[in-house]
């Protein structure tokens, strides 16, 4: 089978692959998916069996089964976006709205009458402790500590911090730590560092921990990944 191989870019809340779209085997993800074939065919499976040719765009609920049937000239878009994220929301309200969440219709119709997703409340200006707070969390080594810790180092409560983050980044604290943790991780690796010592770096226990969370969120592991972009 052709694999993927491509462009990764990940930002909290986000990651982004461009490329060659190779197939894929009946799997679910933690986030949604946003797949925009740009050449070649593109198929999807649902868990009734059902396929259908992705002839613009498709947005994939998170939790469903699929599979991805792909020829071998098929490139495009493939993001993955967090499910309790703004625009993660707002794309599963438009998928409800249009129909069953398991029917492969429902994700090509959707995709074809998209809206803006709603911007997350923000407050006029970037907040200095907040700032601190993102600039310790990043720079920490293990990757992002507790929301505890960190609203210590800070010094301010940690009720107050986590609605400093939802509010300024339109992610809760743990989900945005996950997502910088995965970013350091994935950053590691691709600088030359093994698995086991990227896991470590961002604060995952060892290597199969990095790569159940990468399955859990993308249906794919760590190093499927990094593959995608090279990385041997």
């Amino acid at each position: 089978m052709t694999a993927w191989t491509g462009d990764v870019r990940m930002y909290p809340g986000l990651l982004a692959f461009t490329g060659r779209i190779g197939p894929a085997d009946a799997h679910a993800h933690a986030c949604l998916q946003l797949l925009v074939p740009t050449a070649g065919t593109v198929r999807l499976t649902g868990a009734d069996g059902a396929t259908r040719t992705v002839t613009g765009a498709a947005i994939i609920p998170a939790g469903v089964a699929h599979r991805v049937h792909a020829d071998a000239g098929a490139t495009g878009l493939a993001a993955y976006i967090e499910a309790d994220s703004p625009a993660g929301r707002a794309a599963t309200a438009k998928l409800r709205a249009t129909g069953e969440l398991t029917d492969v219709r429902t994700w090509l119709t959707a995709a074809g009458h998209t809206t803006p997703a709603p911007r997350p409340a923000r407050h006029s200006a970037w907040n200095p402790v907040l700032d601190a707070a993102v600039r310790a969390a990043v720079a920490a080594p293990g990757g992002p500590p507790s929301l505890t810790a960190l609203a210590a180092a800070v010094a301010i409560s940690p009720d107050r911090l986590g609605r400093l983050f939802a509010g300024h980044m339109g992610l809760s604290y743990p989900v945005w730590r996950r997502w910088i943790r995965l970013q350091r991780a994935m950053g590691a690796a691709r600088a030359g560092e093994n698995l086991t010592r990227s896991a470590h770096l961002a604060g995952f226990a060892d290597s199969a921990h990095l790569s159940r969370t990468v399955r859990s969120m993308f249906g794919i592991t760590a190093g499927d990944a990094l593959a995608a972009t090279g990385w041997r």
